[in-house]
């Protein structure tokens, strides 16, 4: 039996200076899956991928990214202090990820849950170990 489809997560994958590439794509989309109930009422949302040439022998990766959420947009910005410039491209996407991760949970003890998911029924939108208010 084929295993049950996670919905994608709208988001604009980009890359600056470097080629495009289905890897780095994969990679992303899985950290949002991986994020869960965090992600799941995305709305949109833009990860840029950047190639920075420290000289001429020497690749570095940053990764900045704005998830659009239904009470407004989670911005990871190139200062936040997880999210450095690093030599590994997969390493940058997960230190992107775990400070959105930092980010989101933020987002969602500042909102109420109307503001998270639009109306719902009571109890409908809490997220486990993250409180309402």
């Amino acid at each position: 039996p084929a295993a049950p489809s996670v919905p994608l997560r709208p988001c604009w994958i980009t890359f600056d200076g470097l080629n495009a590439s289905e890897a780095p794509r994969i990679e992303v989309r899985a950290w949002l899956d991986r994020l869960g109930a965090l992600t799941a009422p995305m709305t949109g949302g833009h990860v840029a991928i950047e190639s920075v040439v420290q000289n001429r022998k020497e690749r570095r990766y940053r990764v900045h990214m704005e998830l659009t959420m239904p009470a407004g947009v989670v911005i990871v910005e190139l200062d936040h202090p997880s999210n450095g410039v690093h030599e590994d491209l997969y390493v940058a996407i997960r230190n992107a990820f775990r400070a959105a991760r930092r980010e989101l949970e933020l987002y969602f003890r500042d909102h109420p849950v109307e503001a998270r998911i639009g109306p719902a029924e009571p109890g409908a939108g809490e997220l486990p170990g993250i409180g309402t208010g």
